[in-house]
């Protein structure tokens, strides 16, 4: 099996295809499997992982942060012996992504930050509590999204109601693609928690990275203009709202999702 030791951190990871280095990562490395790996395989060196917490990576003793998530990758990246990559993923991947092109802005060779925002307001670090506290629980997580107003009952949910009984979603049901144990949970939520990048703005507006910020048009409006507000302060950036989709758009929509950022790679020569 593909482990390499990232530091003290055993990362499990999976590659297929030649070329430019691109790494997509969140949580399970099952969530790129069927659907971004065949893709992007025929035009890149794709690679992706278990985060530390799940599948079969290690599960560190927390807290954890955004830098950490950022330093796997890179030191992933060395222990391949990979110098610069095409750095890539949704949710914590996204917020991860922009982590590592401010900290480590010459191993970056492009930054795909999909379907999250620079900071966390209110609403959102109540729904992160809210959410710690149910996977203390045993139960699932991330099933809706962070309200964007007070007056909303609940956010939007993560994926299109009815997915699950789709052919695609009983295809993958019978993928283990989980987002961590009862113990690792917790600590990846903490480590989103009091997330802000808006000290570090100054730092993106000096980046010579470009950057493809995406976003579905079904996700909590507030995701939405964050998103935008996000993309905004990169020195080269795109701004996509990737239609009739939620916050798995890369499952949900892998069609759609795949041609946006093959499309931005390849506006960019890569």
């Amino acid at each position: 099996m593909p482990y390499v030791n990232a530091d003290g951190v055993r990362l499990y990871y999976e590659s297929a295809g030649e070329g430019l280095p691109l790494i997509l990562h969140a949580h399970h490395h099952m969530s790129w499997m069927p659907f971004q790996f065949p893709y992007f395989s025929q035009f890149y060196r794709i690679i992706t992982f278990d985060r530390r917490g799940t599948g079969r990576s290690d599960n560190p003793p927390g807290p954890w942060s955004p830098a950490d998530f950022a330093r796997d990758i890179r030191n992933l990246m060395d222990a391949l012996e990979i110098d610069k990559a095409i750095v890539g993923g949704n949710s914590l991947g996204g917020v991860t992504s922009s982590q590592f092109g401010i900290d480590y802005p010459d191993r970056a060779l492009a930054l795909i930050v999909g379907h999250t925002t620079p900071y966390r307001r209110a609403l959102s670090r109540e729904w992160i509590q809210n959410q710690i506290e149910m996977a203390e629980r045993g139960e699932p997580v991330i099933v809706k999204q962070p309200r964007s107003f007070e007056w909303e009952d609940e956010g939007p949910p993560t994926i299109a109601e009815g997915f699950k009984e789709t052919q695609f979603g009983h295809y993958l049901a019978t993928l283990d693609s989980s987002i961590g144990s009862t113990d690792s949970t917790p600590k990846m939520l903490r480590a989103l928690a009091n997330w802000d990048q808006r000290p570090r703005f100054p730092e993106l507006r000096q980046l010579d990275v470009p950057a493809l910020v995406i976003v579905g048009g079904n996700e909590p409006q507030k995701t939405i203009e964050l998103s935008y507000e996000w993309h905004k302060q990169f020195k080269t950036s795109e701004f996509l709202i990737l239609p009739n989709t939620h916050h798995s758009a890369g499952i949900e929509n892998p069609i759609g999702w795949n041609a946006a950022v093959h499309g931005f790679l390849k506006r960019h020569e890569l």
